[in-house]
């Protein structure tokens, strides 16, 4: 009990101490307050050079952003990259395979792949990352939509055009 009233006490004090006035600077210095408008950075840059980082880092994000057309040819370029069997069976009347694009409620682009086994895999597409997941549904084995462990950035298969295929 006398060492809880102790450390309780010693606590008090310490936390009295640090409300106490101010006391002069130990070291001698000055604080001085630099104002964020007179920083030594912008005065280098210029007066413009914020809102011309600013309008390029926007034309950078917008340039970024996948569309859904991207999303569903760089989907395709994946599923060929690892099956290339299937560029035959695309478009085939011996094989029922289609793709289907749509967003989701969280903002993800969506690729419907319905590949000639019957199975519906799905590619959830982050448009500003690229970072996509996939999830798989094959009615009469798997009846409800589970997500898989496969993994990737779809960046890495865009049309060659855009210069970023593999």
């Amino acid at each position: 009990m006398k060492k809880r009233l102790i450390l309780m006490t010693c606590g008090v004090v310490l936390a009295l101490t640090g409300c106490g006035p101010e006391k002069e600077n130990a070291t001698g210095l000055e604080k001085e307050p630099i104002p964020v408008a007179e920083s030594g950075q912008q005065a280098v840059q210029g007066e413009n050079a914020p809102a011309e980082q600013t309008e390029q880092a926007e034309g950078n994000a917008a340039d970024t952003v996948i569309t859904q057309e991207q999303a569903l040819e760089a989907v395709k370029n994946y599923c060929i990259a690892n099956n290339p069997d299937l560029e035959g069976m695309l478009g085939s009347e011996d094989y029922t395979t289609y793709f289907e694009v749509s967003n989701s409620e969280a903002g993800e682009i969506v690729v419907l792949f319905r590949s000639y086994t019957g199975a519906q895999i799905r590619y959830y597409v982050d448009p500003n990352t690229g970072d996509t997941y996939t999830t798989e549904l094959v009615p009469g084995i798997i009846d409800e939509e589970q997500r898989t462990e496969e993994s990737f950035n779809i960046r890495d298969y865009m049309d060659k055009a855009e210069g970023s295929a593999p």
